[in-house]
């Protein structure tokens, strides 16, 4: 197994045991108790040209710190959130390219449960070195490469909740490179 392999394949599996620590609140959240794990350690990866890192993302809610319903309904208005399951939940990108002019790009797509409505795609929110979080779509811009060729990206993912989700265990597929803009 190559290096960048097993990599992947911890980065699915999720976090080490005892992994987590005490919870905070979560950024833009108004409701009380919706917590995410700090002691989490980032997932640091490498992204070159031409290479792709897919990741899929795990999305329990009520599996972790934060319980599920939460305590204070939530809606369209006031949506409840989630963080990722395991090491998905915050990842360190290190983005290197030889493109005069280069962007790093995210697509993404819902994974589907034959007979369950899907879970809407903009309901994946993500976060970059600390911007407010954003809704996902299938496919965008992360940012752009500066001219030097290399940037590095802490992405944060979280699920936000309205009310009128399928229930249970969400999961979606992520998929981050670096082209040419």
């Amino acid at each position: 197994m190559t290096a960048r392999a097993a990599l992947l394949a911890a980065l699915i599996a999720g976090a080490p045991a005892g992994a987590q620590g005490t919870g905070t609140a979560l950024p833009g959240s108004a409701l009380p108790g919706m917590t995410v794990p700090t002691a989490v350690p980032a997932t640091s990866v490498v992204l070159l040209d031409g290479q792709k890192l897919t990741v899929s993302v795990a999305f329990a809610p009520g599996s972790g710190d934060a319980p599920y319903p939460p305590a204070v309904p939530f809606s369209k208005t006031s949506p409840a959130y989630y963080p990722a399951s395991g090491d998905a939940r915050n990842i360190h990108l290190s983005v290197q390219s030889a493109l005069s002019s280069a962007a790093l790009v995210l697509r993404a797509h819902v994974v589907t449960v034959p007979g369950q409505p899907a879970l809407p795609l903009d309901r994946i929110e993500y976060s970059v070195n600390g911007a407010p979080f954003v809704p996902s779509t299938a496919l965008q811009v992360i940012g752009l490469l500066p001219t030097t060729g290399a940037a590095t990206f802490e992405i944060v993912l979280r699920l936000r909740l309205e009310g009128d989700e399928p229930a249970g265990r969400s999961q979606a597929v992520l998929s981050w490179s670096v082209e040419a803009r």
